[in-house]
């Protein structure tokens, strides 16, 4: 199977990972255990290694369903899900930066001392953000088709606020029909796009249109892994150049794994291997560069 590209399709892998419709259902519960929500949504586990999942913009948790049970009998995993996703009420005037706080909240709320942090696609901009700014309280660090920055120019800003404002419907459907080859795959997260809060995403995916931290990975200690979709990273001989154009060129401790054959969603369509990958570095952290 080889996957089609488009050329400015990364920048909507890594700021948006998904794109969304409709509101989230009413009498929603928040996944991030807050004072509205005394039930965890994930606590599962009874190994000695912590461990957060956190979901791309327009999913939800159930992205890492498949994906647990080769996880728990290792780490103590929880799920965290972002504002206006799944069951997870909305906040007003969402942003990558109330997200960060929300994950420390929910890192205090769920007892994790030392975890590793998983994030998909806006996820793992999440979860960067909360390791530059707490690498002391982080064990590691995973991003799947994520980077330290978005690359939009300005006019490209633009032309998706106006698309977003106008054609907001056709605009989510151009994306996700685009990010797997599984059809059932593509429903499935086609579905989950439909259902998030759509005020929700569109402040998340603006939010992100500055995002930045390059400059701060010179200085970042935490062991961090790239786990790369053959979409984000289309050709093995070109891996390298990618990870220098998408920001990673100042990283200080970077591993790298690319995914061939498989889309965005790879927790969806390969979970072994998405498992054994995340175990493999959440507990040792020898990954060597992965072409």
């Amino acid at each position: 199977m080889k996957l089609s590209v488009r050329t400015a399709f990364p920048f909507f892998l890594m700021v948006a990972s998904c794109l969304t419709l409709a509101a989230a259902p009413s009498g929603a519960q928040d996944h991030s255990r807050s004072k509205l929500a005394a039930n965890p949504v994930t606590q599962e586990g009874r190994g000695e290694f912590e461990l957060i999942l956190i979901h791309g913009l327009g999913a939800n948790a159930t992205v890492w369903d498949e994906v647990l049970p080769f996880l728990i009998t290792t780490f103590k995993v929880e799920v965290f899900e972002l504002a206006g996703h799944g069951k997870t009420q909305p906040v007003s005037k969402g942003s990558l930066s109330s997200e960060t706080q929300r994950l420390q909240k929910f890192i205090d709320e769920v007892g994790f001392a030392y975890p590793t942090l998983v994030g998909h696609g806006m996820g793992g901009m999440v979860a960067m953000q909360y390791a530059l700014d707490h690498p002391s309280d982080v064990h590691r660090l995973i991003v799947i088709d994520s980077a330290p920055r978005q690359l939009a120019d300005d006019d490209q800003k633009k032309s998706i606020s106006n698309k977003l404002l106008t054609n907001y419907d056709e605009f989510v459907a151009s994306r996700y029909l685009h990010m797997s080859e599984d059809p059932e795959v593509t429903n499935k997260i086609l579905d989950m796009a439909l259902r998030t809060d759509s005020a929700s995403f569109i402040a998340l995916l603006m939010s992100g249109f500055d995002y930045n931290v390059t400059n701060r990975l010179a200085d970042f200690s935490v062991p961090m892994l790239v786990i790369g979709s053959e979409l984000m990273f289309p050709a093995v001989d070109s891996s390298r150049h990618l990870l220098e154009h998408y920001g990673f060129n100042y990283a200080r401790t970077l591993s790298f794994k690319r995914m061939p054959d498989v889309g965005h969603y790879i927790m969806l369509e390969q979970p072994i291997m998405t498992a054994s990958v995340l175990l493999a570095f959440g507990v040792s952290a020898d990954y060597v560069f992965d072409q």
